[in-house]
């Protein structure tokens, strides 16, 4: 094991220190945000959604990049709960690549058997035109300009993921670290990024999956999912695949 200096050891149990209490400071800063408790509802929508449809009718492959999606919420969800805002949005581009993979790995079963070996690769552009193009969202898709929307979320985190915009940087101006910042601005900024990709992944999901909840199916299910499907994106699916999502 490699021998550590005595003074570095010091200084980490110090630094764990510190950040530690910032983090539970600002936890509690932010604690019982409308936001965040907004975040939490969405998330716990797509747990409902994962434990009343993925689980019990996704092959094992598929399922996974769903149960990691969904990890992925929460990963963002606790990220801005302090106020690590970049982490928060790569996260948010984390759960939208998997929602995606697993959709479409629902319906390709033997390209999963090629990726699960690695030889099988699709980019996150060809994902989005593969769902944009979906035989089972086809009005939909239109209605809610589906393709254009997930590739400005997408480009919109994948400026966070590189921090290749301005805006999306966490250090300071003269270069000093800055783990976490918790400011109600930066919130509202986060909060309708995720709004946003929730509202467009979801949507397709339950798409491609209406069978499982048109008509009277499914009504707890329904009830819970629409903090997590915004009004366009509700009046879609009834207009076009019969599921009714009341507003919340």
């Amino acid at each position: 094991m490699t021998k550590i200096d005595e003074g570095i050891k010091e200084n980490y149990l110090a630094f764990s220190t510190k950040v530690s209490d910032s983090i539970v400071g600002n936890i509690g800063e932010f604690k019982g945000n409308e936001k965040l408790v907004e975040s939490y509802a969405r998330i716990a929508a797509i747990n409902a959604l994962k434990l009343d449809i993925v689980e019990p009718h996704f092959p094992e492959g598929a399922a996974h990049f769903f149960y990691e999606a969904h990890n992925d919420s929460l990963i963002s969800h606790v990220n801005a709960s302090f106020g690590s805002w970049r982490p928060a949005l790569q996260a948010l581009r984390s759960f939208m690549e998997n929602t995606l993979s697993a959709i479409y790995y629902l319906d390709h079963p033997v390209e999963y058997m090629k990726w699960n070996v690695g030889d099988f690769r699709m980019s996150p552009k060809e994902m989005r035109q593969y769902l944009s193009e979906h035989p089972k969202l086809g009005k939909l898709a239109k209605d809610i300009n589906l393709k254009a929307t997930l590739d400005s979320e997408y480009g919109t985190l994948s400026k966070a993921v590189h921090g290749s915009n301005s805006m999306f940087r966490m250090t300071s101006a003269d270069g000093k670290t800055n783990i976490a910042n918790p400011s109600l601005e930066e919130l509202g900024k986060w909060s309708a990024r995720e709004r946003s990709t929730v509202d467009v992944c979801i949507t397709s999901l339950v798409g491609v999956l209406s069978e499982h909840l048109e008509g009277a199916k499914r009504q707890n299910l329904r009830a819970a999912l629409g903090i997590a499907i915004q009004s366009k994106s509700r009046a879609a699916l009834k207009k076009h695949n019969g599921v009714s999502i009341h507003a919340p």
